[in-house]
């Protein structure tokens, strides 16, 4: 029993690099290994695992956006002095 928790443990990246694995898994496949060891520290780990789910959620946001507003486009200058004021009042 103990050879198994070692080699589960061996399998499993720390908590910092199952991060890393989720962000790099949206861009491309994992290979074999990395993937189960992944999802053993998922299975384990609640925080890297919601951490998993929020950036796949932001992921699909971002890919539903509108693409096709202007960049060039400006905040309306009643805004810009509103956020400005929010700022200098947040300084004090």
């Amino acid at each position: 029993m103990n050879w198994l928790i070692k080699s589960i443990r061996a399998l499993s990246p720390n908590c910092k690099e199952a991060i890393r694995l989720q962000s790099d898994a949206l861009d491309h496949p994992l290979s074999p290994i990395r993937r189960i060891g992944l999802r053993i520290h998922l299975a384990l780990c609640v925080w890297c695992s919601r951490y998993g789910k929020q950036i796949k959620f932001l992921r699909t946001a971002a890919q539903h956006c509108d693409h096709d507003h202007d960049p060039k486009q400006t905040l309306p200058a009643e805004a810009r002095e509103r956020i400005k004021r929010a700022l200098e009042t947040s300084k004090n």
